[in-house]
């Protein structure tokens, strides 16, 4: 009976115990993002219970606001996991009620999601070359397109900011350049050549935009609008992916032929709204500008230059007493010392705002964001202003079904004066006016140096868009999608040129146009399993509609400068721009098929193909339909049996990736097809006729642009992600590019365009990413870099020719060359005394230049000690057009960048940089600068504001009968200089190498510590500092090695690239 009662007590003290250990507690709080400047609440995160013993228990999800609550027992362990993010483990008995869980992101690659063809996957499942980068690593910098902060940060992905223009945009190509035409911009001295456009597609939110090409050099010289870029502020993007191979764009068709970049904007994510303000003021600060001699220093080098280099010194007193310029230092219209650059260039203070309001629960989420940015260029009567509203909506009344719904307009205006991005002529010829004239003014200036101050020129571009997007989970696990997109631009440019500078004629220029596009898409998808084997379907129906027309009017002779026309005016001249119309159908067939792993994990093989028929209304009778194949195969072989006998715990994954694909691109517009008719005042026996315009001959029989590349991939990463590796090893082929070749006479006319030309782009991408940092550690450092090697060779030309001269560009098309080499003199040195000039034995004579409008009877004709030794290939003793050599390469061969990411609590650190190296610019500028030593005597006003600006040369070592041995030629003999032409650009002598290491951005930030925004009750607030284009380590010798034309020539009329400081504040309440 003892021992019963003692078993009893036991028994109950055991309740007593279990009751009190395994009391239930209930658990509430959020859950948030831990981010540089804030942190944000994390919807849909799984918040599960795990028993003492390991049993798995009751779970919840997040709200929207990131809010969860449950019960749990006192000894179990709450698990907080969601995709993307590194998984929190925390002891109920530890736990607090209403306590803040801070999830940070999982730097597993693995966990990535990455969109290809509207299709998100898992980053393991994908077998193209494919690079996602989040807007959270990029220094948030205040800056007019997100582009620029790309720089060097993804590997093949060349930006290049060759203009500073307010609102402008750069030159942005993947894997090399796939257009080789060349495009002719300007008259005389100021003309310029650029390439054609090899930018990729960009996708904002599922929506096809216009094509960036019509916004880069090339568009900006025909007055277009503001950029989709321009148009989207950096603070309202999510994350951007840039699709590189083909078997990631062929899906996307034939606008996706050079390559896709996909801009994803955030979305609203919270029950409470969220109201979040910031600001930047920066300063734009012009690069360093030229020395010049200015005042007596001007006036007392040409005086000197005049009388030790004339015919005689008698004459050359002559030439100076009859030019009051140099004589007449007491006249005050002749003895100034103006700085031309200073009235042109100018440091500006620029500002940004940016207000969004986003909230919303699971079932319905919005946000709101509105942008204003303004920015004066650094060049006077330059600047760029846009307002933008962005909203959007999602709504999910049930798992089966959601909807979203995006609707934005953009108001942007731009000042370009009396140039554009690519040229500013009017500051480029007033910046080198004589520094003996005066000031600019009404009463002395030329029409370039006034045009520049007084041109009013205004592009001013309004856009819409509206897109909707819907999902419908249907029976048998398949999933309906469609998406409809609207995108409106209307552009008017208008110019203003007073009377005083148009012959007393005051003139408008007004450009008007508009452009919609309107756009469809459906998709079906499936996916199930049988055994190991994963299998999926999509099949996508998309449907486009572009339009574009406009017109343009010049009205001259307006009553005054005040009264602008045309209304009650006739015009004197008006034509109707291009109209464009062309409609797109087309299929997409994506099956994927996929090896489950029997023990878990990842799948060990994933296999993509896909092929898109796609047709175009603007299409010649030979082509209809065109297709786009594609297949990518990944193997995740650290899933393999092999490879978990090695035991290497430190690789976290590894896998190898293989895709091939094909996208077919029709350039070639209707009128290339169709042809054109010349409307004018045509006659034929009397009576007006509309003839056919036979400069070119209509082709109904081009074929399409194909690409057709193959990629290798290899990744892997080490040691819990701290290490990590992408490697891709491309070869892209660029068939039947579009040209046009010239026609014999008998055939009436002129050229017909043709598809004869082949390009080949091959090399290798590497990019690394190295964390030193444990996870947990109040440190972090991410240290990302990439390296691309990148080769073009041209592998067919028109008429099976073996090369082709463009003899305007200075630009040679040789078989099995490079793409776009130069075609120069090929300069050896001076000629130290004049016995060293080579003697033609037949004739007696010196060697001599030759060409047009030059005589073997002019005696300056002869070269001579002090000039320049050019190589005479053909050796017939006369150096002209004949003699120039195909000579270096105007495309970067290497390519990369380097950014770290150093954080310490609260505080932020952000560094980017870029690199380009092996690239050969022809130096134009310092040519310039030597050859305005060639007319001392600067007669006339034109003659003084143009090309006048003498540049100190001085540090050059350059010839005269007392330094014989030299690198430059005799710059003051200037009658005889008039002929040979010694400081000409085309020669190897101004070829340089244009590498250069930039720092693009550095930027610090500090976010104030919770405790601290929680007392003065907001979200979150942060401060930041910004240096943007800081420096450029380069031994090229002039200004900016990138801020040059797409042919690389290195010209003094573009618009320079600014170097900015800013600072900036973020506010969340």
């Amino acid at each position: 009976m003892k021992k019963l009662n003692i078993m009893a007590l036991i028994c109950l003290f055991s309740l007593f115990v279990n009751r009190v250990y395994g009391q239930v507690v209930e658990v509430s709080g959020h859950v948030y993002e831990r981010l540089a400047e804030s942190s944000e609440p994390i919807p849909g995160v799984t918040v599960m219970v795990r028993g003492e013993k390991g049993e798995k228990g009751n779970g919840a999800l997040t709200k929207m606001d990131g809010s969860f609550r449950l019960k749990a027992d006192r000894n179990a362990t709450l698990i907080f996991s969601y995709m993307g993010f590194r998984t929190v483990e925390m002891k109920v008995a530890k736990a607090k009620k209403d306590m803040d869980v801070f999830m940070e992101e999982s730097v597993n690659a693995m966990d990535e999601t990455v969109v290809v063809a509207y299709q998100s996957q898992s980053r393991a499942d994908v077998g193209a070359s494919v690079t996602v980068v989040n807007t959270k690593d990029l220094p948030p910098a205040p800056v007019s397109n997100v582009m620029e902060l790309l720089q060097g940060r993804v590997a093949g992905l060349n930006v290049q900011q060759n203009n500073g223009a307010p609102g402008s945009i750069g030159t942005y190509t993947i894997r090399g350049i796939s257009d080789i035409s060349i495009q002719g911009v300007g008259e005389g001295d100021d003309q310029q050549y650029i390439l054609g456009s090899s930018a990729p597609l960009f996708v904002i939110d599922g929506i096809p935009q216009e094509d960036v090409g019509d916004f880069d050099a090339n568009g900006l010289l025909s007055g277009s609008g503001v950029s989709p870029l321009s148009s989207l502020p950096f603070e309202d993007i999510e994350d951007i992916t840039v699709l590189k191979d083909a078997a990631a764009t062929a899906q996307y068709g034939s606008r996706g032929a050079y390559g896709v970049i996909l801009i994803r904007t955030k979305r609203g994510n919270s029950a409470k709204p969220q109201i979040d303000f910031s600001m930047d003021m920066k300063v734009n600060i012009p690069p360093r500008l030229r020395d010049v001699l200015v005042g007596r220093a001007e006036r007392m080098s040409r005086i000197d230059q005049i009388l030790q280099n004339d015919t005689s010194r008698w004459n050359g007193y002559y030439d100076v007493n009859g030019n009051q310029a140099l004589t007449d230092s007491l006249n005050p219209y002749y003895n100034n010392n103006t700085d031309w650059q200073g009235n042109y260039y100018r440091r500006t203070v620029n500002q940004t705002y940016n207000l969004s309001v986003k909230g919303g629960s699971t079932k319905f989420n919005y946000k709101i964001n509105g942008n204003y940015y303004s920015e004066e260029g650094i060049i006077t009567n330059t600047d760029f202003n846009r307002y933008g509203i962005r909203t959007n909506m999602g709504y999910a009344p049930t798992e089966k079904f959601n909807l979203y719904v995006g609707v934005n307009a953009t108001l942007g205006i731009t000042g370009s004066g009396s140039g554009n991005a690519l040229q500013q002529t009017g500051v480029a010829s007033g910046a080198s006016a004589s520094s003996l004239l005066p000031p600019p003014s009404i009463y002395s200036a030329s029409n370039a140096a006034l045009g520049a101050l007084m041109v009013e020129q205004n592009t001013t571009s309004v856009s819409y868009d509206a897109n909707i997007n819907m999902n419908y989970q249907l029976p048998w696990n398949i999933r309906w999608n469609v998406t409809a997109g609207y995108i409106y631009n209307n552009t008017e440019n208008e110019k203003f040129t007073p009377g005083m500078l148009n012959s007393n004629q005051a003139q408008l220029y007004g450009l008007s146009k508009y452009s919609d596009r309107l756009y469809g898409r459906t998709s079906l998808s499936y996916s199930g399993s049988t055994g190991i084997l994963k299998y999926g379907l999509t099949v996508t129906g998309e449907i486009s509609s572009n339009r574009s027309n406009g017109n343009e009017i010049r009205q001259t002779g307006l009553v005054n400068d005040y009264l602008w026309g045309p209304l009650g005016y006739a015009s004197s001249w008006a034509e109707a721009v291009t109209s464009e119309e062309d409609n797109t159908v087309s299929f997409n067939i994506a099956p994927t098929i996929g090896f489950k792993n029997p023990t878990g994990g990842k799948d060990k093989y994933v296999i993509t193909p896909t092929i898109r028929p796609e047709a175009n209304s603007a299409y010649g009778r030979g082509v209809k339909w065109v297709v786009n194949p594609g297949v990518s195969v990944r193997w995740n072989f650290d899933e393999e049996k092999f490879f978990k006998k090695l035991n290497w715990n430190w690789v976290d994954y590894s896998a190898i990736r293989a895709s091939w694909g094909r996208v077919v691109k029709y350039k070639a517009t209707k009128y290339d097809v169709w042809g054109n008719y010349l409307l004018g005042s045509d006659t034929y026996n009397g009576n007006t006729v509309i003839p056919i315009d036979f400069k070119n001959m209509p082709n109904n029989n081009i074929d399409p642009i194909t690409t057709t590349q193959w990629n290798v991939g290899l990744d892997f990463g080490l040691w819990n992600n701290r290490l990590s590796f992408q490697g891709d090893w491309y070869y892209k082929q660029v068939d039947n590019q579009l040209s046009s070749i010239e026609l014999a006479d008998h055939n009436g006319f002129d050229m017909v365009p043709t598809t004869e030309v082949s390009l080949v782009n091959y090399g290798m991408e590497l990019a690394l990413v190295v964390r030193p940092f444990r996870p947990k550690s109040n440190w972090s450092m991410d240290i990302m870099t990439n390296f691309t090697i990148n080769r073009d060779v041209m592998t067919k030309l028109p008429d099976e020719a073996r090369m082709i001269i463009n003899s305007n560009a200075e630009v040679v098309n040789k078989l099995g060359s490079n793409a776009m080499s130069n075609f120069l003199y090929v300069y050896k040195g001076v000629y130290a005394t004049d016995e060293d000039v080579p003697v033609d034995p037949a004739t007696g004579l010196r060697l001599r230049v030759g060409g047009e409008g030059v005589s073997a009877d002019n005696p300056n004709a002869y070269f001579k000690a002090g000039d320049p030794i050019w190589a005479d290939l053909n050796g017939d003793y006369v150096i002209d057009e004949k003699d120039k050599a195909i000579v270096g390469n105007s495309q970067p061969r290497v390519i990369g960048g380097l950014s770290v990411n150093l954080r310490y609590k609260n505080l932020a650190l952000f560094t980017s940089c870029s690199f380009t190296l092996r690239r050969d610019i022809v130096n134009q500028v310092l040519a310039n600068n030597f050859a305005s030593l060639n007319d001392p005597n600067i007669e006339g006003r034109d003659g003084m504001y143009k090309n006048a600006a003498l540049t100190p040369i001085s540090a050059y070592d350059f010839w005269t009968p007392t330094n014989t041995h030299a690198d430059y030629p005799n710059p003051y003999d200037y009658q005889h200089s008039s002929v040979i032409k010694p400081f000409r650009a085309d020669q190897t002598l101004f070829l340089e190498d244009g590498s250069y290491f930039k720092i693009n951005a550095i930027t610090l930030s500090y976010t104030l510590p919770k405790k601290w925004t929680d007392f003065i009750r907001i979200r979150h607030a942060s401060i930041r500092m910004s240096l943007n284009n800081l420096y450029t380590f380069t031994k090229y010798s002039g200004i900016n090695p990138e801020n040059v034309s797409s042919i690389g020539w290195d010209q003094s009329g573009g618009y320079p690239n600014a170097r900015t400081f800013s600072m900036g504040l973020t506010i969340g309440l």
